[in-house]
């Protein structure tokens, strides 16, 4: 993946929201449920909890790989 895919997706955020760029690299990197977890969360269609229920990890696990890999966080009021 790459910047590219912010035109093409359509994630919550978009690139000029981005204070660093995800690293996709990263990203690829994880195990597929990781990736499909962080995707339906950077979709806007599950919560952070709920990805992190989807790829089977605890919250904070999850939330790491999240972090590491430079996807923000999304607020009540992010649509």
């Amino acid at each position: 993946m790459t910047y590219e895919m912010l035109k093409t997706r359509k994630y919550w955020f978009s690139e000029a929201d981005l204070i660093t760029p995800i690293d996709w690299d990263y990203v690829d990197s994880l195990p597929q449920k990781v990736k499909l977890s962080l995707e339906l969360y950077m979709e806007g269609r599950v919560s952070i909890g709920k990805a992190a229920e989807v790829a089977s990890l605890p919250f904070r696990e999850f939330d790491q790989y999240r972090a590491k890999a430079r996807i923000p966080l999304r607020g009540p009021h992010d649509k």
